[in-house]
């Protein structure tokens, strides 16, 4: 490989350490803002004739994927490739790979933060104390112990995070139709039907991919099927859910609230109604953004990118379209 490979990051810059993996073989990467549109991508990789994308924000079309005649890997910073057009990158013969479970952890303590805080009502009580409010003689509480989480999705991420619930005493039932019964851990139940899982959960969890059967996946049925005491936590992709039947079903108290890190729309509109609704926690996509994951997720990209350029074995498990390896 010579000194002229050109690796373009779209959005923010990656790890030091992965950045210095790039350095050491004389790559200098090209950068883009975050949520630059396809076309300024395509155009800058087209005038770069670049090597490789690692992709962490903005829409990876056809257009980008072709602008290029050396482009030879796409790697996701990340595991989400919604954002990548895979059929195109496989008619182009481009590998795709993620960095498979480098932020599982950092996304599954998060789904859990969000958890604890709608559940407990963290939010309108902080807001309460600093306004004044003493609720301490009206307010009433509800134990995570002995109720009962649904897993939808039950890959790297759903698996840490029945591991984290189990010292609280949730019960677990998940649903995952690529799921066999010897893939369980102990205490894990599966059940055949979302609707099973929607009707007993207390706490409904998100972890699917965004594909073109998840899509809406979560929408007027699927919450009507709730139990009026659940909460729908959400740090998959928010077009799983419909979002404007979440936010007629919160309005309406027919769920108890919901703990939401990712929107239909990124970023969301300022007036989104979701803002105006107390039984709601939001944080702005960042459920696997952690230290430790960054450095994780970008090492694993780099190395990634490089395994393909210097014709090495690459990791077939991190490869999204094995059929362009050939």
């Amino acid at each position: 490989m010579t000194r002229n490979v050109k690796v373009l990051i779209t959005g923010p810059s990656i790890a030091d350490e992965a950045m210095e993996l790039l350095r050491k073989r004389g790559i200098q990467p090209l950068m883009t803002p975050p949520y630059t549109d396809a076309e300024e991508i395509a155009g800058l990789a087209a005038r770069e004739q670049v090597d490789a994308l690692l992709v962490r924000m903005g829409d990876i079309n056809e257009a980008v994927i072709a602008a290029s005649e050396r482009l030879r890997v796409i790697a996701k910073h990340g595991v989400g490739v919604n954002n990548i057009d895979i059929g195109a990158a496989s008619r182009h013969r481009v590998p795709v790979m993620i960095t498979r479970a480098a932020n599982a952890r950092a996304v599954a303590e998060h789904a859990l933060a969000l958890l604890l805080a709608i559940m407990k009502n963290l939010r309108p009580l902080d807001a309460g104390v600093r306004e004044g409010k003493w609720e301490k003689t009206v307010f009433k509480g509800i134990e995570v112990s002995g109720k009962c989480l649904g897993v939808v999705g039950f890959g790297s991420i759903g698996r840490d995070l029945a591991t984290l619930l189990d010292p609280l005493g949730m019960r677990v039932l998940v649903f995952d139709p690529f799921l066999g019964e010897r893939d369980l851990p102990a205490g894990v139940q599966r059940v055949e039907r979302l609707g099973e899982l929607l009707r007993e959960a207390d706490v409904v969890s998100l972890h699917c991919p965004l594909t073109d059967q998840t899509r809406g996946l979560i929408g007027r049925a699927e919450l009507a099927a709730m139990k009026p005491t659940a909460y729908l936590i959400n740090t998959a992709r928010g077009e799983v859910v419909d979002e404007a039947a979440l936010v007629e079903t919160l309005s309406n108290g027919r769920i108890a609230g919901a703990g939401l890190d990712s929107f239909a729309d990124e970023p969301p509109a300022t007036d989104n109604p979701l803002w105006a609704l107390p039984n709601v926690i939001v944080t702005p996509h960042i459920a696997g953004v952690t230290s430790e994951s960054l450095r994780r997720m970008g090492v694993q990209a780099v190395t990634n990118i490089l395994s393909v350029l210097d014709g090495r074995d690459v990791d077939v498990s991190c490869v999204v379209n094995p059929e362009v390896l050939g």
